[in-house]
């Protein structure tokens, strides 16, 4: 199952629904980027893809 940022949910509504700031959603996205090598959510969500974490 592909999580919120890889279903098109917005920083500001994933902060809503775990009740976090949309600036802390930011922080760990980005975080998650760094970790996997890619710039984008777009990149994020095709590496969980091509590596089956999806």
């Amino acid at each position: 199952m592909l999580g919120p940022a890889a279903t098109g949910m917005t920083s500001a509504r994933i902060a809503k629904e775990l009740f976090l700031s949309p600036r802390t959603v930011e922080t760990h996205l980005t975080s998650i980027y760094h970790k996997l090598g890619v710039s984008s959510r777009s990149a994020a969500t095709r590496f969980a893809l091509e590596h089956n974490l999806a």
